[in-house]
């Protein structure tokens, strides 16, 4: 059934947001796929809007969630400056700008230990073989600061199977043949895919732009499913 390039990752903590959040920082409990194809770019070193399509399979397990305090700032580019109103002053070059200061909760995902399978085209598999076995430089999921700690890139084979056991928590994709048979599980809209308007600005693409998918839990059975050569099922996107 073809070649993937199988990642073995790990994140002590990491927030990969959820759109929806503002007063809270809330995370998907695994980072969407756009946040990891951003992740591939990056380390593949493609220049901003030039965009390799591939597939991707997410999946991992984790030790919870937390909350942690961050201070954040909000300020708007028509809001002049008053000193009794505004914590800080930003200095334009005709007028002075107010800002506000304060704490906010982010949500922490723990201990995520994830497992990534990357189908890129055939003209772009060694280069991103390459560049994650070999990264040019440290790279993160979710927020900036959020460091990948890569364990083990490799090329595995996959097979068709009848059924298969998930061994970690896994997003599947509802167009996918994989069956989940009659499990209730959690239904996530996640994005994927952006283009570039005429104005210079990023949307989700109408076809491709947002992927629907199950979370399903580690331990159930899956009908009609990718494997690789570990017999981890794979669910590509």
């Amino acid at each position: 059934m073809g070649k993937a390039i199988r990642v073995e990752c790990f994140q002590n903590l990491a927030n990969y947001r959820k759109p929806s959040s503002f007063i809270i920082k809330e995370s998907y409990p695994l980072p969407p796929y756009s946040t990891v194809l951003g992740m591939v770019h990056r380390a593949c070193g493609y220049p901003n809007g030039e965009f390799h399509a591939m597939k991707v399979s997410i999946q991992g397990t984790n030790a919870g969630s937390v909350s942690e305090l961050y201070t954040r700032y909000s300020f708007s580019f028509d809001a002049k400056y008053e000193s009794g109103r505004h914590q800080l002053c930003i200095e334009g070059e005709k007028k002075s700008y107010g800002a506000f200061k304060g704490i906010a909760h982010v949500e922490l995902i723990c201990e995520n230990k994830m497992l990534l399978h990357i189908v890129p085209a055939q003209e772009d598999f060694e280069t991103v073989y390459l560049s994650l076995l070999n990264p040019p430089t440290y790279l993160a999921l979710g927020r900036h600061e959020d460091i990948l700690d890569i364990r083990k890139v490799e090329i595995v084979e996959l097979e068709e199977k009848e059924q298969a056991a998930a061994n970690n928590d896994i997003y599947i994709p509802v167009n996918s043949d994989i069956d989940i048979g009659r499990k209730n599980v959690t239904l996530y809209t996640l994005t994927k895919e952006y283009e570039i308007t005429k104005q210079g600005l990023r949307r989700w693409k109408a076809d491709g732009g947002k992927i629907r998918a199950y979370y399903f839990p580690q331990g159930e059975f899956l009908d009609n499913v990718l494997v690789d050569e570990y017999n981890d099922v794979v669910a590509l996107a």
